[in-house]
């Protein structure tokens, strides 16, 4: 790999430091070597001058589907979640591979021109490691599990920790993880085959927890949408009980719930300082939650308050209009009125690349050159306002472990 000096007008650190001005780093083997807080060092390698640019850590998409890209505008938006999950069901059952390819590779690309270095992903299946892999970004990709019924532990276990062996790495771009979809698509004995995979192969652990109303009944009393959707699907199982208690409380009893990544939390506001003393990850999905009209949606003012680490993600183009990064971080902004840019773009960043233990996210010594740049127009006096302004929909500078992208 090459040796760079980058020289910026200011840099977003995302660490505990201040924002740095008219400074330069040293990027070597792909890693930053030093930051210095001017421009009087001697230069090393070849120059790359951002002195008109704000550089900051890439984006972190804590989480995604990118495989239901082409479900883009395909869904309508429906009355009840199980009802939205119907029409995705069928809809994506007619997707080609072909199709899905195209419309993978196609959306990843509009998140890397809008700043997403790095990416945590859902995927449906093993096959698609091939195709991720061939995408411009860090990656960990969660093998998402689904499986109510007993007869399906045995298969389903034996597949993942095939794909596991066969795919897991100490280093490169691309690592794996896991990720039991739901409470209410999981059943308790897949869930415990699942975390003992996860901490068999030490690889990070997912889930969506508490996102809607349905599942709470679910969980609390058996029936409702949901019941009749695994029943419509053949997938329910009649000797299951329902715990009678919330989503989180249920994960515990089943010992999956420590530093769970818990994708949504719009439901969990009784259950806070038990998800923080259980080291529980948080991801928000702004345009994704904006996208089903939620009335009430995840406490991130509350979280960030108790000192959770909290990411922010796209979800899928099943429930958003844009995987822009862009748009996802002004979409945070509108609704969370009392959360700072700073602390926005720390989500976006740091947060992220947190919640699954990614060596990436902020900008220090020996940590890889994943870095953003966005030219400025005017003076400034707030850095941290830049990435925000309405008229951005791409960045100026993109760089993935030491290598210039954009």
């Amino acid at each position: 790999m090459t040796t760079f000096t980058i020289r910026f007008r200011a840099l977003l650190p995302m660490t505990n430091s201040k924002p740095l001005e008219n400074g330069q780093l040293i990027v070597e083997r792909g890693r930053i070597r030093e930051i210095f807080s001017d421009t009087n060092r001697p230069i090393e390698g070849e120059l790359i001058d951002l002195s008109d640019c704000l550089i900051l850590p890439g984006f972190v998409n804590a989480h995604c589907h990118l495989s239901l890209s082409a479900l883009r505008w395909q869904i309508p938006r429906r009355r009840s979640f199980t009802a939205w999950v119907r029409s995705v069901v069928e809809k994506n059952e007619l997707v080609s591979w072909e199709n899905r390819v195209l419309a993978l590779h196609a959306q990843a690309k509009v998140m890397a021109r809008s700043g997403v270095t790095a990416l945590v992903d859902y995927i449906p299946q093993a096959k698609f490691i091939t195709e991720y892999s061939l995408l411009p970004f860090r990656q960990t990709l969660l093998l998402e599990v689904l499986g109510f019924l007993p007869s399906q532990v045995e298969p389903i276990v034996e597949n993942l920790e095939l794909a596991l062996k066969q795919n897991i790495t100490e280093g490169g771009m691309t690592k794996l993880g896991l990720a039991p979809h739901a409470p209410y698509s999981v059943s308790p004995k897949l869930f415990r085959e699942v975390k003992r995979l996860a901490d068999k192969y030490k690889c990070p652990l997912s889930c969506h927890v508490a996102e809607f109303p349905e599942e709470l009944q679910f969980l609390q009393d058996g029936t409702g949408d949901m019941k009749d959707f695994l029943e419509e699907r053949a997938m329910y199982d009649n000797d299951w009980s329902p715990p009678a208690s919330s989503p989180a409380r249920y994960l515990d009893s089943m010992g999956v719930l420590d530093s769970l990544v818990a994708v949504h939390l719009n439901l969990a506001d009784a259950d806070l300082d038990f998800l923080k003393s259980k080291k529980v990850k948080a991801v928000f999905c702004p345009q994704s939650t904006r996208w089903f009209r939620r009335d009430k949606y995840m406490p991130v003012r509350d979280l960030l308050d108790l000192g959770m680490v909290i990411g922010l993600g796209t979800d899928s183009l099943a429930s958003s209009e844009s995987l822009n990064f862009l748009d996802e971080i002004r979409a945070a902004e509108e609704m969370l009125v009392d959360v700072s840019r700073e602390e926005l773009l720390r989500m976006a960043t740091r947060g992220g690349a947190a919640t699954v233990g990614m060596d990436c996210g902020v900008i220090d010594k020996g940590r890889p050159a994943d870095l953003i740049g966005f030219r400025l127009r005017g003076q400034f006096g707030d850095w941290y306002s830049v990435p925000f302004e309405s008229e951005r929909d791409r960045v100026d500078f993109v760089m993935l472990d030491g290598e210039k992208v954009l």
